[in-house]
């Protein structure tokens, strides 16, 4: 649930949801089936526990109403099952139910104030302050259906969950040092090799394909082919900004909030300060009379404590930025006069002022017009929340999307023919959608029968979305993209070509030819390699990522190898790469050195993820889990 509202939707408690097709009981090996348990039979039994019917009905229905919402209202709980989500429902409250009875046994115990500090430090409930915002927690548990108390529940659950394992396996924060450093010398060892590019640009042109083979190569390669799917959308948008500029706002309401907020309107005082820190007041005194006899402060502080100008500006400050105990003594100083010593914590103290920038109050009437603004904002986003969920009733009370517009005073909008991308049909994006992956993700997700979809905003705002039409992909007709066809088979055959011929070239080079004589033959150039890695992007351009895996496959220097070339500019499409491998360089131990710490972090993450995997299982064997999938239907409905 934690790590679940860090990362938007990613928990162990939202995997039964986002990953419907794992096959959960391969996971636990549940098959311990139990059958004629009655009516009111629980559904599994784990330890001593039990888990009802109502408590996997509810978290069937909660999930199921998930994906009805992304898939549209004609998504069936049969179509569910298909998928496995009730196996994966009953999934997660196994493994909650094992948790739990583990962390009894360990006497671990969960708090109000434990579940009060979860939830108030949850990322996904705080607003742009960093705080706790109830709109965004409001938010939350619309989206996963939960109530207040089931919220609580789980998070109680999570919180146990992450002292348990923490306990057992989080002491495991490194992996041994040979671990890492062998792991690491196979990452970063260096290879480098000597190439030609066979340019396919250079080789005779290929034939005019045959009818036969373009009919042929278009049914082998419908996707190549086939226009995506588009669609038509209907929306409109509401957000508190829009909203606030509707907002009426009293002068009580202003007068108020300025009272509340009145500092914010005060701009302090700033000085500029320099100042000296000596050790004694005897120093302090006597850098004094040098100063009162004419000598320079910029000098004195050179001489006394070799300080620099910019060692001794401590730049312009308010009074509240200060140190207590000098602060009174530096904002009563006269404009360029240097301080008797004052003495602080840190020593004593020899100021002077250079500049003075007078503070000021902004005025209730100065201030006005952004008061306005703060106050309607705010009432505007405590009214999301009601306005939603007036918007969500007339969507149960089916009303239409240009219906519920209206009621808002809200503009609908809508476009024709877009694609998953959000490009309309001549390729370009479509500028009026709204800046949102989330919109064009839930477009694509929901049926044309679903009720209009409420989507969040950022900043508090929604939109409300109806798909309108849908065109499916089709593969387009072969008359319409047979210069495509043609051209794909052209670029296949230049590239088998000069496949062929890096392969003859690499295999006369194997058996004693030099390498810069075949380039030759073709007016073709050797070429020396960057220092090329096992991963990532290579550092040679040419290289594609197979030619790359062929190099480091080489057991040793002189090999030669060949493979595709990228698609980088100065290579011609489809042209190929002969490399012999010219030498290896172990890794470096510095860079080994200095990547250490983090590698060990890294792999004892993955080492401690296996153990907890390993302690499921065991739980599994030593709690014992029966399951009776005749109840599990039954609550299900099916």
């Amino acid at each position: 649930m934690l790590q679940q509202m860090r990362s938007g939707a990613a928990s162990w408690i939202a995997k039964g949801l986002m990953f419907v097709l794992v096959a959960s009981f391969g996971i636990w090996g549940i098959a311990d089936y139990i059958r004629n348990f009655g009516g009111n039979a629980p559904v599994a039994k784990v330890g001593n526990t039990e888990i009802s019917q109502p408590e996997f009905a509810e978290a069937w229905r909660r999930q199921l109403s998930q994906l009805q919402r992304r898939f549209g209202g004609n998504f069936s709980a049969e179509q569910a099952h298909q998928l496995g989500l009730d196996a994966s429902v009953l999934n997660q409250l196994v493994e909650d139910r094992l948790y739990q009875q583990a962390a009894r046994d360990m006497g671990i115990t969960i708090t109000e104030a434990d579940v009060r500090n979860a939830l108030l430090n949850a990322p996904a409930f705080k607003g742009e302050d960093g705080r706790f915002n109830r709109l965004a927690y409001e938010r939350y548990l619309r989206e996963q259906g939960y109530s207040e108390a089931t919220l609580v529940a789980l998070l109680q659950q999570d919180v146990a969950r992450t002292r348990l394992l923490g306990s057992l396996f989080g002491s495991l924060t490194s992996a041994p040092k040979l671990m890492a450093d062998t792991i690491l010398g196979y990452r970063l060892e260096r290879r480098f090799a000597d190439y030609v590019v066979v340019d396919s640009a250079k080789l005779p042109a290929p034939p005019a394909p045959t009818a036969e083979k373009i009919e042929e190569y278009y049914k082998a390669n419908p996707a190549a082919f086939t226009a995506p799917e588009r669609r038509s959308l209907s929306w409109f948008e509401i957000t508190p900004a829009a909203l606030a500029a509707k907002m009426e706002v009293s002068d009580a309401e202003l007068h108020e909030e300025y009272e509340a907020n009145q500092s914010a309107y005060v701009t302090p005082e700033k000085r500029a300060v320099e100042q000296v820190v000596f050790t004694t007041e005897a120093e302090a005194k006597a850098a004094k009379e040098a100063l009162d006899k004419g000598e320079d402060f910029m000098a004195m502080a050179a001489r006394t404590k070799k300080l620099k100008p910019d060692d001794v500006k401590l730049g312009s400050v308010a009074k509240s930025e200060l140190p207590a105990a000098i602060a009174t003594a530096i904002f009563d100083l006269p404009l360029n006069t240097v301080s008797d010593p004052i003495r602080s914590p840190f020593g004593w103290h020899l100021a002077r002022v250079t500049k003075v920038e007078p503070g000021s109050t902004k005025t209730f009437d100065q201030a006005k017009d952004e008061l306005h603004q703060q106050v309607a904002l705010r009432k505007a986003i405590d009214g999301m929340t009601k306005l939603r969920a007036q918007i969500d009733d007339q969507i149960a009370g089916g009303a239409m999307l240009n219906e519920i517009a209206k009621t808002q005073n809200a503009t609908p909008q809508s476009v024709a023919n877009i694609d998953a991308q959000g490009n309309g049909p001549d390729g370009k994006p479509v500028e009026t959608l709204p800046k949102l992956p989330a919109f064009l993700t839930q477009a694509f997700d929901t049926s044309i029968e679903a009720e209009p979809q409420i989507i969040d905003l950022p900043e508090g705002g929604l939109a409300v979305l109806k798909v309108t039409e849908i065109q499916p992909s089709a593969v387009r007709p072969l008359d319409e993209v047979k210069d495509q066809v043609v051209a794909a088979l052209q670029q296949k055959a230049r590239a088998e070509a000069a496949a062929d011929q890096a392969k003859q070239i690499a295999e006369r080079v194997r058996n004693g030819s030099d390498l810069a004589k075949e380039a030759a033959t073709f007016g073709g150039t050797v070429h020396v390699s960057a220092a090329l890695m096992r991963s990532g992007q290579p550092a040679e351009r040419a290289f594609s990522p197979s030619v790359v895996s062929a190099l480091f496959d080489a057991k040793k220097a002189g090999e030669v190898v060949t493979g595709p070339a990228a698609a980088v500019p100065g290579v011609a499409p489809n042209s190929a790469i002969v490399a012999r491998l010219s030498r290896i360089k172990a890794a470096d131990p510095a860079a080994i050195a200095a990547q250490e710490d983090k590698s060990r972090q890294q792999l004892a993450g993955g080492m401690a993820q296996d153990l907890v995997q390993r302690y499921r299982e065991k739980l599994q064997e030593e709690i014992g889990v029966k399951v009776n999938a005749e109840a599990r239907a039954r609550a299900a409905g099916f």
